[in-house]
């Protein structure tokens, strides 16, 4: 009597065996291939923190029919697909201070530079919340992105930039890429404009500036305001992908340090592309762990799920780390101070 009955339970203890094992693998897989086709995977692997979050409550609820293998298999596949996810852990030490108290024990004596880096969604972030940050911050360097002239001028006219005298080239009426193309540096320090980053896609592309700051304690410090197109379609994804590989190209043929890239990435470290342009620095959100929290979207019925606005830093060390929400725009602000090695002779 109880043959059939059992038969069917073990054909259904199979499926959802063989399920989780699909699924465990897919998710492990995810964050690896660096692949534009479809043009769907950057998209997909955006979501690996939140795929691996639903797999795990998925384990939990095999658990609970006591199907063991199942669930373990499906746990251990979310896990494998989030840990490329996190900030990498050997950039921890350095990001809790590690790194300043090392150069303290050598007898080397370190400078400070406080960063706010900030996508400003079309220019629209509320000028007066932006300024009352600056106003508060010590802030040495300002990168905005998506950023245009009028915001700018808003800001003058708030005296929020009074310390932030110098800054790269005006912001152009139609900047490269559209009205999400506009960015700027501003700085406290004297700062020698680099112009923009080369052109590394044959499709959309948004410009990028570069600037050394001058700064009196650290010396020559090169900022680059951080912006490649985001990766949705069929258009947008090839130029995604090649900009981020561009940049991996030209950090390495400008490796003196210390240099800062920072801005709206549009990628994650569940992006390999990402993560092969990161290797080799230190992320700022290392001075907040492993789990630094998602930057973006703020403000609509979503929940922010994933980290696309970032600090790298070579020659530098975060100190702290802060995710700052502004009206007006769907990104976090990154506000970061780091340190250096003070320069002979600096201030």
């Amino acid at each position: 009597m109880t043959g059939p009955h059992g038969s069917r339970r073990r054909r259904l203890r199979r499926a959802v065996l063989v399920t989780c094992v699909v699924l465990a693998v897919l998710l492990a897989v995810l964050p690896h291939p660096a692949i534009t086709r479809p043009w769907v995977m950057p998209a997909l692997q955006s979501l690996v923190p939140v795929l691996c979050a639903v797999a795990g409550v998925i384990a939990l609820l095999v658990l609970v029919f006591r199907q063991w293998w199942a669930a373990g298999v499906l746990a251990a596949g979310a896990v494998l697909g989030l840990l490329p996810t996190l900030v990498p852990l050997g950039a921890l030490g350095v990001g809790f201070g590690a790194g300043v108290e090392r150069g303290a024990e050598a007898g080397v004596e370190a400078g400070e530079l406080t960063v706010l880096s900030l996508n400003a969604e079309y220019g629209g972030v509320d000028p007066a919340a932006l300024a009352a940050a600056l106003g508060d911050g010590g802030i040495d360097v300002l990168v905005l992105v998506e950023a245009d002239e009028d915001l700018v001028t808003a800001l003058q006219e708030q005296g929020a930039l009074d310390g932030l005298p110098y800054r790269t080239e005006t912001i152009p009426d139609e900047p490269q890429g559209g009205t999400a193309g506009g960015a700027v540096i501003l700085s406290a320090h004297p700062l020698r404009s680099e112009g923009v980053l080369p052109r590394f896609a044959t499709h959309r592309h948004f410009e990028q500036p570069v600037a050394v700051v001058e700064h009196p304690e650290l010396g020559a410090v090169r900022v680059v305001g951080i912006h490649p197109v985001p990766p949705i379609g069929d258009d947008f994804v090839p130029s995604w992908d090649a900009t981020l590989r561009g940049l991996d190209g030209w950090q390495a043929a400008h490796a003196d340090p210390p240099l800062i890239l920072a801005g709206d990435f549009n990628a994650s470290h569940a992006h390999p592309q990402f993560r092969a342009l990161a290797d080799g620095f230190t992320p700022a959100a290392a001075a907040a762990g492993p789990f630094p929290g998602p930057t973006w979207p703020v403000g609509s019925w979503l929940p922010p799920f994933t980290a696309i606005d970032h600090v790298l830093l070579k020659g530098l060390v975060p100190l702290d780390y802060e995710r700052l929400d502004f009206p007006g725009t769907d990104h976090r602000g990154i506000l970061t101070t780091v340190v250096g090695e003070r320069v002979t002779g600096g201030g």
